[in-house]
């Protein structure tokens, strides 16, 4: 019993050194995602680039991310977590390197773009291995801590990254990053492995990973697609999502320096503490689903938060105090996610969970690509027609008010799974 004990200490210790090598490489993820907005003003410099310029130039690592979903769950089947995540990692970290030394527009948006493509293997990957790795029921935990620490790295990408723009310039920021990069995808290809089996433990889910190796993509995807319980998270996700990552990744800190007369560093400080709130709303909203057995009540509240906070930013005339009210509205928001990604899996076939968790991937990024380049050109046109920086801001977040009007009437109309696999009842 001692032996088996210890074997069974060991595996756990060993399944916590491979989710946090991973995890390292997901904080680089968050920060290749939200980057652009801290830098908007350096790029516009270096550029002279305007603002759907910048949307877009955000957008080409949503527009590779969102591409990607589907073939990184092949990729993750057929060539194993690992080496896609290598593999991902190591062109992202080139990728990052080019951006770096990008001497044009087209070159800056080539680079990005590869970015996307490489750090877009990375978080279902990450579920992949937490499939193998953790037990069934700890699921949706261990996808929101892996959220929180996700939205930790996108921290990296506020005040520190303004900070070492100011020593070393965003070039130079870019390039510390790709050679940090490529050293943890050597770090991954060493320690990370597929499975308990590959490291010599006994395997956690071993039923589940028969079930979803043995089955056909081109099956996998028609049955999740035709299946309409799998759409309403999906799209409730996206929603939110395209309106928070317009704010903390692309125009929130330009649209906080013109709208409050704060300098670049406070704004940065405003945004950080909007992922700081999302990382601890994220950790906290996967357990306390899991413990009250519920996907949908959670998902309807944190929609909610989203219509109210956009609502009030836009057409209430409220003091300085009022943009923390926002970002905690709009950092709380943001974790309905947590509770989308096992909704997906629990409405669908559970032959096809890995599959499933792709859709609502594809659907969230889509709108976070999507959403921030009609804002800029919404900006760019209200400025062109003579308003005020300001008011040209709040033109173009009005689409984040139908956005997220959208994902709560999704979130109404979702079916509530109490954390269990309804598919067949759904039939």
């Amino acid at each position: 019993m001692n032996m088996n004990a210890n074997a069974n200490g060991k595996m756990k210790s060993y399944r916590l050194l491979v989710w946090g090598v991973l995890i390292l490489i997901y904080l680089i993820v968050f920060f290749q995602r939200l980057a652009i907005g801290t830098i908007a003003g350096d790029l516009k410099t270096t550029f002279g680039m305007t603002s759907m310029q910048i949307a877009n130039l955000g957008a080409m690592y949503f527009y590779a991310y969102t591409i990607m979903q589907i073939p990184t769950g092949i990729l993750a089947d057929k060539l194993g977590p690992r080496i896609t995540v290598v593999s991902g990692s190591i062109l992202a970290g080139i990728a990052s390197i080019g951006f770096s030394f990008s001497t044009s527009i087209a070159m800056a948006y080539g680079s990005r773009l590869l970015i996307g493509v490489g750090v877009s293997v990375v978080f279902l990957s990450i579920l992949k291995i937490i499939t193998n790795w953790f037990p069934a029921e700890n699921f949706a935990t261990m996808n929101g801590i892996t959220s929180f620490m996700g939205n930790l790295g996108g921290l990296l990408s506020q005040a520190p990254l303004v900070i070492i723009v100011g020593i070393a310039g965003w070039r130079g920021s870019f390039l510390v990053m790709g050679i940090t990069t490529l050293i943890l995808a050597m770090a991954a290809f060493v320690i990370v492995k597929d499975s308990p089996s590959d490291a010599g433990f006994p395997e956690v889910n071993p039923k589940q990973q028969q079930h979803e190796e043995s089955s056909n993509i081109l099956v996998q995807l028609f049955h999740v697609i035709k299946n309409p319980r799998v759409w309403w998270p999906s799209l409730a996700f996206g929603g939110v999502n395209g309106g928070f990552i317009l704010f903390s990744g692309t125009f929130g800190i330009s649209y906080l320096v013109n709208a409050y007369n704060i300098d670049k560093i406070t704004a940065s400080n405003i945004i950080s503490l909007l992922l700081l709130v999302s990382a601890f709303s994220f950790a906290f909203m996967g357990r306390f689903s899991d413990l009250i057995k519920r996907r949908k009540l959670p998902m309807v509240i944190l929609a909610s938060f989203s219509v109210i906070a956009w609502t009030l930013l836009l057409f209430a005339d409220l003091p300085m105090w009022f943009i923390y009210v926002f970002v905690v509205l709009l950092g709380l928001s943001i974790s309905l996610g947590v509770t989308c990604w096992p909704m997906g899996k629990e409405v669908s076939n559970p032959l096809y969970s890995g599959m499933a968790m792709s859709i609502v991937n594809v659907t969230t990024f889509l709108f976070a690509a999507v959403i921030p380049v009609i804002s800029g050109k919404m900006i760019d046109s209200a400025a062109a027609a003579g308003a005020s920086p300001v008011a040209a801001y709040e033109h173009g977040f009005l689409i984040c008010i139908a956005c997220s009007v959208m994902s709560l009437i999704c979130a109404l109309l979702s079916k509530e799974t109490y954390c269990r696999n309804i598919y067949q009842e759904g039939r």
